[in-house]
């Protein structure tokens, strides 16, 4: 495991307004070898080459934090937002996100168990306050407390279908909270399925923020919905 990649991620961070202090790569850094060192026996991804996990995985969480950061800004929302990594895995996107953007409070929503108990161990290890994992499917179980509900900006990563995930993400959201769906290319609002799901939700498209990672040459975005 070479700097070269973590280096470069810190390189396009700071082309998206989110730099990277060596803090942040050391805990980066951190959380990613807890990735590699469980993996085998979690099963969180199937891209476990260094280069993957930094440029490929890390690097769609710390721009989401520079994205939301500017979204939720341009909204006046407080200086100390509540993110929620919808589905969260592994933890590739709010992991990230939390240790790009500190001041924000993060959750991570993980149904599975071994999954959700790696988060808590790994949020623990790397030392990320104000981050937290809960073990929870959307749209199941009992009804949401205070804490699982009112988020200033959902987030989730291929969690499903974009309508589907829509559905998901709505009664999780604040009155000015937006939602974040991480795409391989801008979705189109008119399509029958999604503009059924976005009528039913109350939410509307409100924007791409298209980027690249460190790794490649296409473009890949975060397509932005909140509340009609």
């Amino acid at each position: 495991m070479s700097g070269e990649a973590l280096s470069r991620l810190a390189t396009a961070a700071a082309g998206w307004e989110r730099p990277l202090d060596a803090a942040a790569l050391a805990r980066l850094d951190a959380y990613l070898r807890e990735v590699s060192a469980r993996n085998r026996t979690v099963n969180l991804t199937a891209d476990d080459a260094w280069d993957d996990l930094v440029l490929k995985h890390a690097a769609d969480g710390v721009f989401a934090a520079a994205a939301l950061r500017a979204e939720l800004a341009a909204r006046g929302v407080a200086a100390k937002p509540r993110v929620l990594d919808l589905g969260s895995g592994g933890g590739f996107i709010g992991m990230a996100l939390k240790i790009a953007w500190p001041e924000a409070e993060v959750t991570l929503m993980e149904a599975v168990e071994r999954k959700f108990r790696f988060l808590s161990a790994a949020a623990a290890r790397v030392g990320l306050p104000g981050l937290r994992a809960l073990r929870r499917r959307a749209g199941d179980g009992a009804p949401l407390t205070s804490y699982e509900r009112g988020f200033d900006a959902v987030v989730e990563r291929a969690l499903a279908p974009l309508p589907e995930a829509a559905r998901l993400a709505a009664p999780l959201l604040g009155p000015a909270g937006v939602f974040a769906a991480f795409q391989s290319e801008p979705p189109d609002a008119a399509e029958p399925a999604l503009a059924r799901a976005l009528e039913d939700t109350g939410l509307r498209a409100a924007g791409v923020r298209v980027y690249r990672r460190p790794s490649e040459e296409r473009e890949r975005c975060l397509a932005v919905f909140e509340r009609a």
